[in-house]
């Protein structure tokens, strides 16, 4: 790893831990159930770079798409994460905060979504640390703590 890309990561750990100005959507997720339990139970996540400031507010108040969690809007997200996860925002991003990393046929994102907006997630509470960090990653997202 060279010392620019560690330089970075440095920096962007940093400007992530600082509260966000931007509206933030915290999910918890009921482990109960017939359905199973979530890797990550417990996270928030932002849209930056986004330019319509009510697509968290849809998102977010869509709870009844996403059986056994709860949704909660907030102003920004909390301390005390183990992890965060900084990917790529795509139209399909919109609609399911976990859907980063999509791309088109030919390799680009869709037009709909500013070049450079992402979407952070930060990580609460994991039934598996690890995999929650190899699940941001290989969905084509970025792993700080």
């Amino acid at each position: 790893m060279s010392l620019l890309f560690r330089t970075f990561v440095l920096v962007l750990a940093g400007a992530l831990s600082l509260p966000a100005a931007a509206r933030s959507c915290y999910v918890s997720a009921d482990t109960s159930g017939v359905v199973p339990p979530p890797v990550v139970t417990e996270k928030c996540f932002e849209y930056h770079g986004v330019d319509d400031e009510k697509a968290i507010d849809w998102v977010c108040s869509d709870s009844e798409a996403v059986e056994n969690s709860r949704r909660e809007l907030r102003d920004s997200c909390p301390a005390g994460h183990f992890g965060v996860c900084s990917a790529p925002m795509t139209a399909e991003t919109l609609a399911n905060e976990r859907a980063t990393g999509t791309r088109a046929d030919n390799g680009t994102l869709p037009t709909t979504v500013a070049k450079d907006a992402r979407i952070i997630t930060y990580n609460y509470h994991a039934s598996d640390r690890g995999q929650a960090r190899i699940d941001c990653e290989s969905a084509g997202g970025e792993w700080s703590q």
